[in-house]
């Protein structure tokens, strides 16, 4: 089941925790725990799985 967090997208990126991988800066959710990932030039949003 889905949350009404996921649902509407209000991730809150733990900045302090942030990290350089591979091109992009990588850290969690503060509200949900899930990884986030966000290029130079873009915002923070949720990882995708592939």
């Amino acid at each position: 089941m889905m949350s009404l967090h996921a649902l509407f997208g209000r991730h809150s990126a733990d900045l302090k925790a942030s990290r350089w991988d591979n091109g992009r800066f990588v850290t969690d959710c503060l509200i949900c725990g899930r990884e986030m990932i966000k290029h130079p030039a873009g915002t923070w949003q949720i990882a995708t799985r592939r």
